[in-house]
């Protein structure tokens, strides 16, 4: 099995003092990244989506095995059936990633459903055309609301995710009482990929609002070894597994990837002395 650890951005200012020297630009803020991972989640593609150029530009600045999975625009996030009708949507998306993928460097596309997305008010067949549009590319999927998986609808969902070939996110979040946070559900839908990102686990993660409010939370000791325990379960059926730490507030995300590639990476030392922070 293989571990691709990594955090939703290399940029964010608040890194830097941990992955970077203080004098490091922000172009070369990818360059410095590599030197501790060799995986990112690219989020930023959720805002807008960058140009092939852009992309080839990124692989230049990484080594060979460095490997990218793409979250998908928010158009599609929101409204996944867009797929169906708009060409230039899609296109713009797959062209984007193809520096990626000719290079052997792309993991999978990530689609997250907000929370509004539930068995009640949508159907999963809502993303049959997404998911042919895509092909042969793997497409990730997130659910946001628990009814994907309580009673019944468990297995339906899961049956949806293994018939189309879709790799199954699971979460780390907070468990309350009375919200419609997902548990921890670690599930392998498709041979190759396993997925799991990590939250933080916020108690009030579902009332605050904003999502620097919500992954405000540092992992402790032993949820990170609780988490690498879910990662080799994962693995033992996964031929990789990629973990996102998307805690991404302060520096808590790579500060979590981090101390998960010391117990899952032990080959993945990064540099010999780490920048102060």
């Amino acid at each position: 099995m293989i571990f691709h650890i990594g955090t939703g951005s290399w940029a964010d200012p608040e890194y830097k003092k941990l992955l970077a020297a203080p004098d490091v630009p922000a172009k070369e803020r990818l360059r410095a990244y590599t030197a501790w991972f060799d995986h990112v989640e690219l989020n930023a593609s959720y805002h807008h989506i960058p140009t092939p150029r852009q992309t080839a530009a990124w692989l230049d600045q990484t080594p060979a095995g460095f490997t990218f999975d793409v979250r998908l625009h928010r158009d599609l996030c929101q409204n996944p059936q867009l797929a169906a009708t708009d060409e230039g949507l899609i296109a713009t998306t797959i062209e984007s990633a193809r520096p990626l993928i000719e290079a052997g460097r792309f993991g999978c596309f990530l689609l997250v459903l907000p929370p509004s997305f539930t068995p009640a008010k949508r159907s999963l067949e809502l993303l049959d055309a997404l998911v042919a549009r895509l092909e042969p590319q793997p497409l990730a999927v997130e659910l946001r609301h628990n009814a994907w998986v309580s009673g019944e609808q468990r297995e339906k969902t899961l049956a949806y995710f293994r018939a189309r070939r879709l790799v199954w996110v699971a979460v780390d979040l907070p468990q309350v009482e009375g919200t419609t946070l997902m548990p921890p559900i670690d599930e392998v839908t498709r041979e190759d990929i396993a997925y799991l990102r990590l939250h933080g686990r916020n108690p009030r993660y579902h009332a605050l609002k904003s999502a620097e409010e919500k992954h405000t939370y540092a992992y402790s000791a032993p949820e990170i070894a609780e988490i690498a325990s879910r990662a080799r379960a994962l693995a033992a059926k996964a031929q990789h597994v990629h973990l996102s730490a998307n805690n991404h507030a302060e520096d808590f995300a790579p500060k979590t990837a981090l101390a998960l590639q010391r117990l899952l990476r032990p080959d993945r030392h990064g540099p010999v002395s780490q920048p102060a922070g």
